[in-house]
């Protein structure tokens, strides 16, 4: 295996049912220039396959794939996913959401927000596989992925500084994987909000031009009380393939009540990826 300096994670909770995650991840490490490493957890919680027996299943299914290897450990799953950057160089991690997951599923979009919690790489959620199985394509040489990309890629620039957490991220789609970037915002009518939305927006044309891309600007209707369910609402009408989110980082009064945002998104009826990153200081970022 070549030798590379960050990983993208295919984080697999069923070793019979990997098509979704993998197809995703692959296509991501080849274009980010990343390795990719399968990873099985043993939790009592979610599994009672061993390591042993995962590790097994994780060599059958790297043997039919290039420049990727695995890991099979055993402990718990918030744990090990927030080391990930430390003891992997993870820089992103695939994960598998299901919209009708049992309460006690890994893939239950509770259970995956909780255990993301403290992520410090970007990690995205998916519900259906991105290109054809890889059991249909897979040879001793890479799964075709030709035709599968992330074409439109979009999120949304409030007044909030959380959305400026997002901004990196955002930049490496138009920049490695030559997507169209749509950026979505409210029309602010408040002076206050404007200005400090205004000022985000400042900040991201001074990184997009920095690095000579561009994107592409849509006034949203806030028909709900979440900015990114409005967005994934505009998104699919749009045809747009992935929306990029951060994730809640204190719960004001209401969504104490009636949860956050990200509840909502990442298992939405439409199939939309969900790229989320947590707001904090230490985000692992790409090297390049």
């Amino acid at each position: 295996m070549a030798k590379k300096d960050q990983f993208v994670i295919a984080y697999l909770t069923d070793l019979t049912d990997t098509d979704t995650v993998i197809s995703h991840a692959l296509f991501l490490s080849q274009k980010l220039q990343k390795g990719l490493i399968l990873l099985h957890i043993s939790d009592p919680r979610y599994t009672r396959t061993t390591t042993e027996q995962a590790g097994q299943d994780l060599k059958k299914i790297c043997d039919t794939l290039k420049n990727t290897t695995y890991a099979a450990l055993a402990g718990d799953t918030r744990q090990i996913i927030s080391s990930l950057p430390s003891l992997m160089n993870a820089v992103l991690v695939v994960a598998q959401v299901a919209a009708r997951a049992p309460r006690r599923s890994p893939v239950n979009r509770r259970n995956v927000l909780r255990n993301f919690a403290d992520c410090r790489a970007a990690f995205l959620t998916v519900q259906q596989p991105f290109s054809a199985p890889i059991s249909d394509t897979a040879t001793s040489s890479q799964p075709s992925i030709a035709g599968c990309r992330f074409d439109d890629v979009a999120m949304v620039v409030d007044f909030k500084k959380e959305s400026k957490d997002k901004f990196i991220w955002s930049s490496y789609f138009p920049r490695f994987i030559g997507s169209r970037m749509h950026v979505l915002y409210y029309d602010y009518k408040d002076q206050f909000l404007r200005t400090k939305w205004y000022a985000n927006m400042q900040q991201l044309h001074k990184l997009y031009t920095g690095l000579d891309i561009t994107f592409q600007p849509h006034i949203i209707e806030s028909k709900s009380t979440f900015p990114d369910v409005n967005a994934l609402r505009f998104a699919h009408s749009q045809g747009y393939k992935l929306l990029i989110c951060v994730t809640t980082k204190e719960r004001d009064t209401l969504e104490l009540f009636i949860g956050t945002q990200e509840m909502r998104t990442i298992t939405n009826r439409y199939n939309i990826p969900i790229l989320f990153i947590n707001p904090r200081e230490d985000l692992y970022v790409l090297c390049d």
